[in-house]
């Protein structure tokens, strides 16, 4: 081979394994105007989506400021608003999903459900209240076409709908349903003292049943519910149906904050014993979501992503032009042909500070991901 002809082959194979593994990751969209949003998530059939805003304070939530917005997605990703202030009245609304089976008479599937609820509730002097008892901290399902709050579980302390375990919802922070419709909460167990009554409280997840949800909804106390403690404090869930198995992300609060990812098979839920580490000793963890692929993509609260290279170490995920993301919350996946899929990330801040250019951020990331 002449030596003229191999900087052509090189470019040549450069190109066959950009082909083969994607185009890079790339911001397609910013989509403005939020009130902190917190959690995004792409409808079942992707020509929706939600996104959760949080309305906060100097030192904590805003009560009944919480809101929904809703964006109809068309053809070549065209995000149009559809309402900004789709469901109103929520309070500290931390994660949102939808029903992937029916419940009966009370909801069919595709419902869209959200967790809201928490004692750190700023008072309209500015301080967090002394006693959150009379706040709702529970389940909603909501017409995803209306906007119409179909039902309402209330799991705090206050409520009369306990949960099987000692631990009451206090302060509850995502939600994820498995194949068969089983819904797993995450409860960070924080402000148990600002209750009426003082609770004891625990980080745990919660698995209730897709009849215990029937039960929920029904007023009823459920049976089906099982609860995992686990020592650190949970940030988010994601169900992968492969393996039958529930990802979670759990940051470590003692001396310098450090993230980890664990998973455990729904069939061995309640047993710590069979808990799987994904990876560990990472920087504090924001979020994490399921790729196609069944990767663990991961969200720090520095802004940036990464994928998990094995049980110790990760690798980052650049952008070009580099960016990170401020103050990433709960994103939504959205698949495409192909295997490339797009992600919505929620930005609590975005690049003009706190209180303004908050935003959802859309982006694509190639199928090698």
């Amino acid at each position: 081979m002449t030596q003229s002809l191999r900087p052509y082959l090189i470019l040549a194979l450069c190109a066959c394994s950009l082909n083969a593994f994607g185009a890079r990751p790339e911001v397609l969209e910013d989509l403005p105007g939020f009130d902190r949003p917190v959690s995004a998530a792409f409808g079942l059939d992707g020509k929706t989506l939600f996104v959760a805003n949080r309305s906060r304070g100097e030192v904590g939530a805003k009560r009944g400021a919480g809101t929904i917005t809703k964006f109809s997605v068309g053809e070549g990703l065209e995000f149009k608003l559809a309402s900004k202030r789709f469901v109103v009245g929520l309070t500290a609304p931390a994660d949102i999903d939808f029903l992937p089976v029916s419940l009966g008479d009370i909801a069919p599937a595709g419902t869209l459900i959200v967790v809201s609820g928490t004692p750190l509730i700023e008072t309209e002097d500015g301080r967090i209240t002394k006693d959150a008892s009379d706040d709702f901290i529970g389940l909603s399902l909501i017409d995803p076409v209306t906007g119409k709050i179909l039902k309402k579980a209330d799991m705090g302390p206050a409520s009369n709908l306990k949960l099987k375990g000692e631990f009451p919802l206090v302060s509850p922070n995502s939600i994820a349903f498995d194949k068969s419709g089983n819904l797993y909460v995450a409860d960070t167990g924080i402000g148990g003292n600002l209750f009426r009554n003082r609770v004891k409280t625990q980080p745990v997840i919660y698995r209730i049943e897709r009849s215990g949800l029937v039960d929920l909804f029904s007023g009823t106390a459920p049976n089906a519910v099982q609860v995992m403690k686990i020592s650190s404090i949970p940030g988010d869930l994601s169900y992968q149906a492969e393996d039958d198995a529930v990802y979670f992300v759990a940051n470590h609060l003692q001396g310098a904050t450090r993230g980890a990812v664990f998973k455990v098979s729904s069939q061995d839920f309640q047993s710590v014993l069979k808990i799987q580490t994904v990876v560990r000793d990472m920087t504090a963890l924001a979020s994490m979501r399921l790729t196609p692929r069944g990767r663990a993509l991961l969200a720090t609260n520095s802004g940036e992503l990464h994928v998990p290279k094995n049980r110790k170490s990760s690798r980052l995920i650049r952008f070009r032009p580099e960016m990170t993301f401020s103050s990433p919350g709960k994103f939504g996946l959205l698949p495409e042909e192909g295997g490339s899929f797009i992600l919505a990330v929620p930005e609590e801040t975005g690049d003009a500070g706190a209180g303004k250019g908050q935003r959802v951020r859309i982006v694509r990331l190639p199928s090698n991901y």
